[in-house]
């Protein structure tokens, strides 16, 4: 199936889901649509906030989560379209369908879910507490899951159908990096439904449900500048290295890439995915306290050159946000010789991307640079790889690389 046919079975099922929508709960087409259709612009504005590459703080999920208690399944499906196609960055139009069919999908079944357990969208209707978390806080948990699932589904399938990626590695590493955080957008749009009707706030819930989160996307921003700031600055050590040995230009970028991918197909947590990440980008740091003869010469056989990951862990050490790069950078070469024990994981997952890399762009020992399958195939022998390493890199390899294409 090509990606073009899948997006098409998408829109379809999109249109499908809003025609059942229709018929359950009525088209909902009045004022509180037009409310929440206004907020979905201001979302959009404002966007989402993303830190490490990995955490996102969006308002959009709470938005529709809402939506599906106060506007219903056809009304949430609408605005789940208007944020997909309203995306406040360049994207394909190609991927504006998708994301307004997939969302439109997850919306408008979250709301029907919402519906099929005795979820309530008179939420003013509800004389008590038990009625409350029957009508309301439960079908708003299940719709959240649903939502969840046939988002990480619909994501995974285009995944699957673009890259080759398995589709069982990619729902276990989306489900991992949004699940617990959508079940904490479920709590907000509880308390936005509780607040709309029942306390008759109505549209003015929204200012006091959105404020907190506009002061967490705030400081999550200051965050994530914080970190690009430190990244800023590591690109110099970088540059320096790719001075001093040009054979090595854009070597650190492709392993930080093809780490980070790694780590992730191990189900690795965020903070070591984005500490191999780290590593993989400074391993070589090391090689610039090195006499330049030494360091452009690819066949060295200098015992200095083989110190060189201990030097770079020594250059860094005094960053205290790289501490949990810093055993992987040390360990990167070593790491391949011998069987891996867990904490050592990072380090053998940026020596295998480093040794990958070499061979099949920078070059081996003897100048030559080998296909994909022969390099995997003679880095397998080491003693440091086993399956599940080299099952890592094919999964990572078969990802678009933002520094190269593999």
């Amino acid at each position: 199936m090509t990606t073009a046919i899948y997006i098409a079975a998408v829109v379809l099922l999109a249109v499908s889901l809003l025609v059942v929508g229709v018929l359950t709960a009525g088209p909902s087409l009045g004022g509180d649509l037009a409310v929440f259709l206004v907020l979905a612009v201001f979302v959009v504005l404002i966007g989402d906030v993303v830190v490490e590459g990995r955490t996102r703080l969006s308002l959009s999920n709470v938005l529709l989560l809402g939506g599906q208690v106060l506007v219903g399944p056809f009304g949430a499906g609408i605005l789940g379209a208007v944020l997909g196609v309203l995306q406040h960055r360049k994207v394909p139009v190609r991927a504006r369908v998708f994301n307004a069919a997939q969302a439109a999908c997850y919306a408008t079944l979250g709301g029907l879910a919402f519906l099929a357990v005795g979820g309530s969208h008179d939420p003013g209707a509800l004389r008590d507490v038990h009625d409350v978390l029957r009508h309301l806080a439960l079908p708003i948990l299940v719709a959240d899951v649903c939502q969840v699932v046939v988002n990480v589904l619909l994501l995974a399938g285009v995944v699957r159908v673009s890259t080759g990626v398995s589709l069982r590695t990619e729902v276990n590493q989306l489900l991992t990096s949004v699940g617990l955080l959508n079940l904490g957008y479920g709590v907000i749009a509880f308390l936005l439904a509780l607040l709309w009707i029942p306390a008759g706030m109505g549209a003015a819930a929204v200012v006091l449900v959105v404020a907190p989160l506009l002061v967490a996307q705030w400081a999550y921003r200051q965050h994530a500048e914080e970190l690009r700031g430190q990244e800023r600055a590591l690109q110099v050590l970088v540059a320096a290295l790719e001075a001093k040995a040009p054979h090595l230009t854009g070597h650190s970028a492709r392993v930080a890439d093809l780490s980070a991918s790694m780590a992730e197909a191990l189900g690795l947590r965020p903070q070591v995915i984005g500490d191999t990440r780290l590593a993989g980008m400074l391993h070589d740091v090391g090689q610039t306290s090195l006499p330049t003869a030494v360091v452009r010469s690819v066949a060295s056989t200098s015992a200095a050159l083989d110190d060189y990951p201990r030097r770079s862990a020594g250059i860094l050490g005094g960053l205290s946000f790289l501490d949990g790069a810093l055993a992987p950078i040390a360990d990167h070469r070593v790491a391949l010789d011998t069987r891996l024990a867990p904490a050592t994981l990072p380090g053998g997952i940026v020596g295998l991307a480093d040794a990958y890399d070499l061979l099949t762009e920078v070059g081996g020992l003897d100048g030559a640079v080998l296909g994909s399958a022969e390099a995997r195939e003679r880095l397998r022998a080491l003693p440091g790889v086993d399956d599940d390493l080299l099952r890592a890199l094919s999964t990572a390899l078969l990802r678009p690389s933002s520094s190269t294409e593999r």
